[in-house]
Formats: structure tokens, sequence, C-alpha cells
């Protein structure tokens, strides 16, 4: 207030000014709190998603490790008969 009212008492139509420059203002600050919001959000979906990714790619290779185990027993046991 300490700048606005001095304006408005020399130049009544300054508000033309004013209301715009405090609104843009207004919007901008908000997008830019929105902004880092959505970032920090999406930068841990991102985190989740890749240990959710790294965690079944380790079961896939602890399965082919089973599956290879398996294998080697089988054949193991197929070459014990006679």
């Amino acid at each position: 207030m300490g700048i606005v009212r001095p304006v408005m008492e020399l130049h009544p139509y300054a508000w033309l000014f004013f209301v715009p420059f405090i609104l843009v203002t207004t919007f901008t600050t908000l997008n830019l709190l929105i902004a880092v919001m959505v970032t920090a959000m999406q930068a841990e979906t991102e985190e989740i998603a890749e240990s959710r990714a790294q965690a079944s790619h380790d079961e896939r290779i602890q399965i082919m490790e089973d599956l290879q185990e398996i294998k080697a027993q089988m054949t193991k046991l197929l070459d014990r008969k006679p």
C-alpha cells in the first residue's frame, strides 16, 4: 500500500497497471509452485516404476537360475538310467 496509494492520488487510472500486474504475478507464482509439486511427484512415480522393473528383472533371473538347476538335475537323473 505504500506504493499504490501515492501513485493512485496522482494517477487515478494507475489501477489499470496494478491489477493486471498483481494477477499475472499471482498466476506465475502459483504456476511455479504447481510445477515444483508435479516434478516431485513425477520423480517419485519414476522411482517406483524403476524399482518395480528391477524387482521383476531380479525375479526373472531367479526363475531362469532355478530352471537351469532343474534342467541340470534332470539331465543328471536321465544319465544315471541304464
